[in-house]
């Protein structure tokens, strides 16, 4: 998806923790620790609703890259095994936002058909990188 905006405006929009319930609706808590700036090792707890339910999950920042790539894993005590992998490139228009993410739900979750997940998941994310792309274009 390309969003019109300046690269380090995406990035560090998109990196504010504070900022996340604001394009990802499903969001209903977010924190990080320690505050301040990502870094690798950076963690992050997470509160959010999906299929109806309440999910809990924390992520580990395993690589930072300033205005290029940050790569997120989920702790192993969590409710679904994901890895976010994103990716932020200047283009002529703007900024391109790249988001691959893998999962393997656990718990109550795995009792559900993959493709139910992966379909619900996906209606999610497209959801999440429209809203964001309309907000911060809106504020250009």
């Amino acid at each position: 998806m390309v969003i019109r905006r300046p690269l380090e405006d995406v990035f560090d929009y998109m990196n504010d923790v504070s900022k996340e319930s604001e394009w990802q609706p499903q969001l209903r808590e977010a924190e990080q620790t320690p505050p301040g700036p990502v870094e690798v090792g950076t963690r992050r707890r997470y509160v959010s609703e999906f299929m109806g339910k309440r999910v809990e999950n924390v992520y580990v920042i395993t690589t930072y890259e300033e205005n290029s790539r940050v790569v997120c894993e989920t702790t192993k005590d969590a409710v679904m095994s994901a890895t976010s992998d994103i990716r932020w490139e200047a283009v002529e228009d703007g900024t391109k936002v790249t988001m691959a993410l893998e999962g393997k739900p656990s718990g109550a979750l795995r009792f559900l058909p993959t493709s139910i997940l992966e379909a619900t998941f996906q209606k999610e994310v497209r959801g999440a990188l429209s809203r964001l792309k309309t907000i911060l274009e809106e504020v250009a």
